[in-house]
């Protein structure tokens, strides 16, 4: 855990101990006398007096905890890019004709910017327009042929219906007569004959309606596709003539023109570069600090002197090369060229605890503590240390409003009659706010923090 060494006591030069104190505390000139801070025999004895002895109360510097987040402010470098970025393409094959704009040229969503030769497109699109006429004046010819047809087939299959009628009845009528010997048995054949042949000629007749039938519906199906595949071809041709005008996908601003008048250009040939009128921060940050910026938190983009506020835009992603990329969206009012390069400035919540500068954190062994302040006395107060920025750390086990000593003087004793005095509000503005700046790694100009280190003061007793 931060702060488990001996932190360097600050403030020797500033305190300066009365000779009655030294005596009272049992510094007098037996030098085993003096006991190690934080024994408890000892801080019940320095508590007591002698009779008639009057001890005087050690001045001390005093700080008010106060509970709340220990926040950090880092820094690191951020590039202004355009939200949106797109290299338009030709869908078509041409000649330039015309550019009607230029580089640097703002242009709305459906703006020409390259204009092709359209006299073939234009052809093209009058010729899809007659085969489809030719199409559909197939498909109306053939449909008229089917109606014709078929009444004719109809009225050849009642025909054979009636003959076969005819011949039955001469059939059971010449059968009626051999039976009482009128006719020779030749006569009744001939009939059979006749029956046999009417019959198979109402199976042909009906055989040719129902071919007639499929024939027709087979033809017109074709010619109804064809008629489909001409009006394709003619949205094809008109979106050809459309494409021969290459227009903005989206307003922004035109960033460069790779063409010129009289140039051949082919399929997907890029002709000139959109950027969007947004406009964001692109930034790297440490992997542990990407987690505390998510989607909508505020950071600031700070150029030439002067902050413009950005929202993360993108959750962050997976690490690459050991930094997390980041997108944070500008104000459309924030006047920033392409390719700014500025610092971006985001804030961290390290722990919530109890604020209280680090100069007032002592350790004994294992065991980190502060001398707290009651009843005009000291005594040793464990804590747990949460985190640490700068001056200040964040820590555990000691109440709001509670009053810690900072940099203890050497010998103060647990039990020990104290005065306390405060600081100035700018020496208690760490303790209140924690919030400390540094820079992120990577980012050009950083420096080490220059806050004491934590665990670096001496305990109290031990030799420095």
């Amino acid at each position: 855990m931060k702060g488990q060494w001996m932190r360097k006591c600050t403030g020797i030069a500033a305190v300066i101990l009365p000779l009655a104190v030294l005596v009272g505390c049992g510094g007098g000139g037996d030098p085993a006398s003096r006991q190690p801070a934080g024994n408890t025999q000892t801080a019940r004895a320095a508590g007591q007096q002698k009779p008639g002895v009057r001890v005087a109360a050690i001045p001390v510097q005093a700080v008010t905890v106060h509970i709340g987040p220990l926040k950090t402010s880092n820094d690191t470098a951020g590039t202004v890019v355009p939200v949106t970025l797109s290299s338009v393409a030709s869908q078509v094959a041409g000649v330039v004709s015309a550019v009607p704009r230029l580089a640097g040229d703002w242009v709305k969503a459906g703006a020409t910017v390259v204009q092709l030769d359209d006299s073939q497109l234009k052809l093209a699109v009058q010729n899809a327009q007659s085969n489809l006429a030719i199409a559909r004046i197939n498909f109306e010819i053939a449909q008229d042929n089917a109606n014709q047809d078929n009444p004719k087939l109809q009225l050849q299959v009642q025909s054979a219906q009636s003959a076969l009628a005819s011949a039955q009845k001469n059939y059971d009528s010449q059968k009626a007569l051999l039976d009482i010997g009128g006719i020779p048995a030749a006569q009744l054949d001939t009939a059979n004959s006749q029956l046999q042949q009417a019959q198979a000629n109402l199976e042909a007749a009906k055989t040719a309606l129902d071919q007639n039938k499929k024939s027709d519906t087979q033809t017109l199906a074709q010619l109804k596709l064809s008629i489909d595949q001409a009006q394709n071809a003619l949205q094809i041709a008109q979106l050809n003539l459309q494409y021969a005008a290459i227009k903005a996908p989206f307003a922004g601003q035109i960033s460069a023109i790779n063409v010129t008048p009289g140039m051949y250009v082919s399929l997907s040939t890029p002709v000139f570069i959109l950027v969007s009128a947004e406009r964001e921060i692109n930034f790297n940050v440490p992997p542990a600090d990407a987690s505390t910026l998510p989607v909508g938190a505020t950071v600031q983009f700070n150029y030439l002197g002067k902050d413009y506020p950005a929202r993360i835009s993108q959750a962050p992603s997976a690490p690459i090369n050991g930094v997390v990329p980041m997108v944070a969206l500008l104000a459309r009012t924030a006047a920033l060229q392409y390719g700014t390069v500025g610092t971006v400035s985001y804030s961290l919540s390290l722990a919530t605890g109890a604020l209280i500068p680090i100069a007032a954190l002592q350790v004994n062994e294992d065991q980190n503590y502060v001398y707290a302040i009651a009843n005009g006395k000291v005594a040793t107060h464990p804590i747990t240390i949460l985190s640490e920025s700068g001056t200040t750390a964040a820590v555990a086990g000691i109440e709001e409003g509670t009053q810690v000593v900072l940099n203890p003087p050497p010998g103060l004793l647990s039990g020990a009659a104290v005065q306390a005095v405060s600081l100035t509000s700018d020496a208690n503005a760490p303790a209140a706010g924690g919030a400390q700046k540094s820079q992120s790694p990577g980012t050009p100009g950083a420096t080490p923090s220059t806050a004491a280190a934590p665990g670096t003061a001496a305990a109290p007793g031990s030799k420095p």
